[in-house]
């Protein structure tokens, strides 16, 4: 699934909120009934899909860093012996055998990465009937929080769920109207490689470690995780029950979720408890502000005004589906468009990974596209709203995931194609894959050069010397020494990237054949004029490498 499909399905299928602006609020008269439908929150570290159910509520979990794998050199040291001959082949018109051979010499060792994973599903189970009054479901926009509520007889029962990016925790509160009503049982699982357990009288656990034996090995490389959920209630108690903990008879009852893996080194469990410890001296009006406090900082940098749509009132989905029958609705125009900005702020804050292909949100073990940084244009296109929608600061991650790639991308650059600079292909993972992918259409290595038009971006809209002297133009130029290496002579003398593709594209030879394998795509020669126009301006100001202009 690709970020912008998240962007279509989830924002105009999804689910709303009481928001203070009611402009802003997406908003269902049913929970979700499948995952496409539930309302993503998002901290830019964990992540939660919310459901809302009234008997049995499902939230999806995910940390940005629980992935299959390891870091791994995937560099094929026949690569470059073979260049020369596929590009004979190309430049002769044998695109084919171009192609086969480069197949079966130009790749990876392996061919490919693995899969971003879920981490998990909190449950909550209740004893409210089925069939109940005044259901609604919704995402406040303005303040980053989805909301259920409904009423059975005399009383109204509100969840409230955040991600606060200054506590770091997903944050549950369940309330009730009348005192001593809330009652639940809850439960962490996971779909492998994980078990879950009740640990003192209120507190669940999920902790596992990815299974990642590579062949011949009896050692398990993959990511240890945790997930600690701590329950407070007001009133009533909690208790274990099984591998559950059940809350009976309270007013109300703040739930408090941390994750972590080791990803970055140091010992998930430890750094949940120590997350807990900390947030739990809070009270719940306290983090409930802190967190929108942080967000709206962000979010409304921005408003959009386009005019009011026939039926504001309805819910989000009759909306569209109105749309869809031909009715003009621009304040639906304006939701959409502030969803974008509402995604990119949840999945995308500094000092953490940047958003992959569903952004932060991902229920399966193996993902479609496995979840992961396409470079061939879909994490570039999750970043395009970052400066001209006054998010600059969730344009970091990116930036700082694209200086990562250098190094494991000088050596691919250096083994592959015998160039100076460094090189990423059409995809990437966590742990620096910079090889050619998936098949012979991976062969593309124009990642890195394409990514190097964010780090100028942010410069152009910063107007930050230090930035570019420090941070963007080292990267930018290893990037342009790369393609002014890689850049060879077609049989007419021009310069040209060879081997290649244009991506996901694919053409007709003057024999009718079908191929992708070519040389000097345009897209190649768009994205190295785009990078070398760049590195010359960026010289020019820091006053450096004339010699390169």
């Amino acid at each position: 699934m690709l970020m912008g499909l998240l962007f279509g399905l989830a924002a105009l299928q999804a689910p709303v909120a009481h928001s203070t602006n009611a402009d802003m609020v997406l908003w269902y008269r049913q929970p979700a009934r499948q995952w496409v439908e539930a309302l993503p929150l998002g901290n830019g570290r964990l992540g939660a899909m919310v459901f809302g159910g009234v008997a049995h509520e499902r939230v999806q979990l995910n940390e940005n860093s629980l992935w299959d794998g390891h870091k791994r050199d995937t560099n094929n040291p026949e690569a470059l012996r073979y260049l020369p001959e596929v590009r004979r082949l190309l430049f002769e018109g044998k695109n084919a055998e171009a192609a086969d051979l480069a197949s079966k010499h130009m790749m990876g060792i392996p061919a490919g990465v693995k899969s971003y994973q879920s981490l998990g599903d909190l449950w909550l189970d209740t004893d409210a009937p089925d069939e109940v009054q005044q259901y609604r479901r919704d995402l406040s926009l303005d303040t980053a929080i989805t909301s259920v509520s409904y009423q059975v007889g005399d009383a109204v029962f509100t969840r409230e769920l955040f991600a606060s990016a200054p506590d770091q925790v997903i944050v549950i509160r369940l309330g009730c109207s009348k005192p001593g009503r809330v009652n639940a049982r809850l439960r962490i699982t996971r779909q492998q490689d994980a078990s879950s357990f009740v640990e003192g009288d209120n507190t669940l656990v999920l902790r596992g470690q990815v299974m990642d034996k590579p062949e011949g090995s009896a050692q398990n490389l993959g990511m240890r995780f945790e997930a600690r959920l701590l329950v407070l209630p007001q009133g009533g108690t909690v208790s274990a029950d099984g591998d559950a903990l059940k809350i009976q008879g309270a007013d109300a009852a703040t739930l408090l979720l941390a994750a972590a893996t080791n990803y970055r080194g140091g010992d998930p469990e430890k750094a949940c408890q120590d997350r807990l410890s900390a947030v739990a001296r809070k009270q719940y009006d306290q983090l409930r502000a802190d967190h929108v406090a942080d967000y709206q900082k962000l979010f409304e940098r921005v408003v959009l005004d386009l005019g009011p749509g026939p039926n504001p009132s309805l819910p989000t989905d009759e909306r569209l589906a109105a749309v869809r029958k031909g009715a003009d609705d621009p304040g639906l125009v304006a939701l959409y468009f502030q969803f974008g900005r509402y995604l990119l702020i949840s999945s995308s804050r500094p000092g953490g990974l940047p958003a992959n292909l569903q952004g932060l949100w991902n229920q399966e073990m193996h993902a479609p596209w496995n979840s992961d940084y396409h470079t061939n244009i879909n994490l570039e296109m999750n970043y395009w709203p970052a400066e001209v929608t006054n998010l600059a600061e969730c344009h970091i991650p990116l930036i700082d995931y694209t200086a990562s790639l250098v190094e494991p991308g000088s050596r691919t650059a250096k083994i592959h194609y015998g160039c100076r600079g460094w090189v990423v292909h059409h995809l990437s993972d966590i742990w620096g894959f910079t090889t050619p992918a998936d098949g012979v259409w991976g062969i593309w290595p124009m990642g890195g050069a394409w990514l190097c038009q964010h780090l100028w971006e942010h410069y152009a809209f910063s107007g930050d010397r230090n930035y570019l002297r420090k941070r963007a133009y080292p990267v930018m130029k290893g990037a342009a020494q790369f393609m002014l290496d890689f850049l060879v002579e077609d049989p007419k003398g021009r310069l040209v990237t060879c081997p290649s593709h244009s991506p996901e594209n694919s053409f007709r030879l003057p024999d009718g054949t079908v191929s992708q394998f070519t040389y000097g795509a345009t897209m190649d020669l768009e994205i190295i004029h785009d990078l070398f126009t760049h590195c010359i301006e960026a010289s020019k100001i820091l006053n450096v490498d004339a010699d390169m202009r």
